[in-house]
């Protein structure tokens, strides 16, 4: 296809399917007292993780809490730094994962005390699958504030991308192998520069990648068409053949980054106020979710684009061929002329792919909603109506953050069941946010077995 002639997929209408039905759906870490609260969730075999900007806590499936809320540092108690010292300012961007391989959780966040510029990323890695046990500790230093980390699970190592200084990202593996039984690890660290921070695949589900296969890291891409990757191959034998090799480029159906025009830092509307929430759409939205079917293996990764005179997820789901990603099937969410932005997506065993989002306008207060597809569902297109988790009864009237991500995770139980964490307010305020979790199914997996396929 010439260059410039990229087809442009039609904009989602409103799904054929009926709305999705929730399971659980409760209240999690809240009113850390700033912003932005930054939420993100792992579900365990028995357990879930929330993790804000300010807070942790530890669920039952149910929504229990078993432990918490309590300060991210209380992990890293006598273990000294500023894992253990740092200020509440001087800290941020946490993210828990549960390493479905190993079954252990994985908890890190930045750390830094300016007045000796001692920067590091904080590490737990839990000794067991039980949350609110004991954790090995780890603290990785680098130059710069290493701001905004992505981090992401893959067999050889866990994998991390943030910034570094001006336009450059530090791009790091760190060694999961030691890491796992608490022995002194490694990392080892590339700067790239690149307009926006990268963010690694991250697995889900219990079927490793082919041995060797390097981690991806994608990004959007200098033009308005296109995505952009890197290839990390790390060796812990002989540091000397560890690569990151990049970027390239994959072309997408073209799109209008959410408010390009005007300024996407202030981008949102929002009802009752005249503030306007960030969209970030400069950046790729956490998770890149990677699954491996045996037969194939796909990705899905999500940004914001304008659609509609309002803002819409774009959301793509790629394969890999000969290790290098094609786009399998892509689309802009955007049913009518609202704002959805801030998307995470996942896919379960059966290939069901669900996303969620915030979604407000200029007449309704920020609000959590989920679609998704089925497998075998016609291609490009999110067919399950949209169902609202939670309708927010306020704005957030001081502040244009409202977050850096919010997190699709798959239940590796069923390897089936999504559970989506997002925030809200409750009420007009800044720092007054509330986060809630929800749980649902697409499909049955266990009756239906795999389904995944495209024809």
């Amino acid at each position: 296809m010439p260059r410039g002639k990229a087809s442009r997929p039609p904009l989602a209408k409103a799904g054929g399917r009926d709305r999705i039905r929730l399971g659980v759906n409760f209240e999690g870490v809240r009113e850390g007292g700033g912003t932005p609260p930054d939420p993100n969730a792992s579900v365990g075999s028995r357990q879930l993780v929330e993790i804000t900007n300010f807070e942790l806590a530890v669920y039952s499936k149910s929504g229990a809490t078993q432990l918490g809320p309590l300060t991210t540092q209380t992990l890293f108690k006598g273990f000294g730094g500023p894992c253990e010292n740092a200020s509440t300012e001087a800290l941020g961007d946490p993210e828990v994962r549960w390493d479905s391989l190993a079954r252990r959780w994985v908890i890190n966040q930045f750390a830094s005390d300016v007045a000796t510029n001692t920067n590091r990323l904080c590490v737990a890695v839990s000794r067991t699958e039980d949350a609110t046990g004991q954790y090995y500790r780890y603290a990785f230093g680098y130059r710069n504030l290493p701001d905004h980390p992505k981090f992401a699970v893959w067999p050889d190592a866990y994998y991390m991308n943030a910034t570094a200084a001006g336009s450059l990202f530090e791009s790091c593996a760190w060694d999961r192998t030691r890491m796992l039984r608490g022995a002194d690890a490694d990392q080892q660290c590339f700067t790239v520069p690149a307009s926006t921070i990268p963010i690694g695949s991250d697995l889900d589900g219990t079927t490793p990648p082919p041995r060797g296969e390097p981690n991806l890291l994608i990004n959007l891409g200098p033009t308005h068409d296109s995505l952009q990757y890197w290839r990390f191959h790390v060796d812990w034998k002989n540091q000397n053949r560890t690569t990151l090799a990049g970027p390239y480029r994959l072309r997408v159906a073209p799109y209008t980054p959410a408010c390009a025009n005007t300024d996407p830092t202030q981008c949102v509307p929002q009802a009752g106020t005249t503030q306007k929430l960030d969209s970030l759409s400069y950046s790729p939205m956490y998770r890149f979710a990677y699954r491996n079917f045996g037969d194939h293996e796909s990705l899905v990764v999500n940004h914001a684009v304008d659609a509609r005179g309002g803002v819409g997820v774009r959301w793509y789901e790629l394969g890999l061929r000969n290790g290098r990603p094609v786009v399998r099937q892509q689309n802009t969410y955007a049913p009518d002329s609202t704002y959805r932005w801030m998307g995470s997506a996942a896919m379960n065993r059966n290939g069901d792919v669900a996303l969620g989002y915030s979604q407000s306008s200029s007449r309704t207060h920020p609000s959590i909603r989920i679609t998704g597809r089925l497998a075998n569902d016609p291609p490009n297109l999110m067919t399950f109506r949209e169902t609202t988790v939670w309708t927010g009864a306020g704005s957030q009237t001081g502040s244009n953050r409202w977050g850096d991500y919010t997190s699709m995770a798959i239940d590796p139980v069923d390897d089936c069941t999504f559970w989506y964490t997002n925030q809200y307010q409750p009420a007009d305020g800044t720092g007054n946010w509330n986060t809630r979790i929800a749980s649902f199914r697409l499909s049955d997996c266990h009756a239906h077995g795999r389904l995944h396929g495209h024809g």
